[in-house]
């Protein structure tokens, strides 16, 4: 986990103010959660979640990190319920960008 925080510290000096704000305030302690690998929630796989949505500002989609591949990527929770994992977008800040 200290590595995901380090890689998370690196990243927010490039991000543009606004989503460097947005950051501090959907930023959490990373947890693990088990997300879908595909949108009928067949294969699962377990993720560091690294953003929370907190009513204020929230993006449909939130970054998790992928420890096995040691990149970032984003989750959205579908209409049916499933949390989907949507694939890797490497690093935190290109994550963040891509949301």
């Amino acid at each position: 986990m200290e590595q995901i925080n380090l890689k998370i510290q690196e990243a927010l000096p490039s991000l543009k103010p606004h989503l460097r704000s947005w950051v501090q305030q959907h930023l959490i302690q990373p947890r693990k959660v088990n997300l879908s690998l595909d949108s009928e929630g067949n294969t699962s796989k377990d993720f560091w979640l690294i953003t929370e949505h907190n009513g204020k500002d929230d993006s449909s989609y939130r970054v998790v990190y992928d420890a096995d591949e040691q990149v970032f990527g984003l989750e959205v929770t579908l209409e049916t319920g499933i949390e989907w994992y949507m694939g890797a977008y490497g690093t935190f800040a290109e994550a963040v960008e891509n949301m």
